[in-house]
């Protein structure tokens, strides 16, 4: 498991604001699509794989298309695709981290801008924990080539360099 999807795990094992999003999806994924956290609160076929891979995918279209709007940065927006009581929320996090999309996917739903401003809060919070739990564990002088590798497993590595 990566560091930030470990760190990420931590954060809403920890967070209690989850129980508030009815009838919804929320997929936490990286730039390539992959995800990193999903959670749904009824039983519905939404994959995770496969929101992610899209999450990321029209965050990027958006950002291209964005370029046409002149004077504005790519930090100003959050993508929304709507009805009054569906759609898609997606914003971007970013740190000292490769940015992460967090998504909400949600229907059924009768005060929309509610159940977004609480995914605002989630975005605001967990850039904050993952900002704060991974520079606890960054440490220049902790850079392994190797994390677990066996005595024996180093020893068939080189064993074309000795003898």
């Amino acid at each position: 498991m990566d560091n930030i999807e470990y760190v990420i795990q931590e954060f809403f094992k920890e967070y209690s604001g989850l129980d508030s999003l009815v009838n919804s999806g929320l997929v936490v994924c990286r730039q390539d699509g992959i995800p990193l956290y999903s959670f749904k609160s009824t039983q519905t076929e939404f994959d995770s794989d496969t929101a992610g891979a899209l999450i990321a995918g029209v965050w990027q279209a958006s950002s291209v298309l964005s370029q046409f709007i002149p004077d504005e940065t790519e930090d100003d927006f959050r993508f929304n695709y709507a009805t009054s009581s569906k759609g898609i929320y997606i914003t971007k996090l970013s740190g000292p981290f490769e940015d992460i999309y967090l998504s909400l996917i949600y229907f059924d739903v009768d005060n929309p801008a509610k159940l977004k401003s609480r995914v605002r809060l989630i975005e605001t919070k967990l850039a904050e924990f993952i900002e704060a739990h991974l520079s606890d564990d960054l440490n220049p002088n902790d850079v392994f080539l190797f994390d677990d590798i066996s005595d024996n497993e180093v020893d068939d590595l080189f064993s074309g360099v000795m003898g």
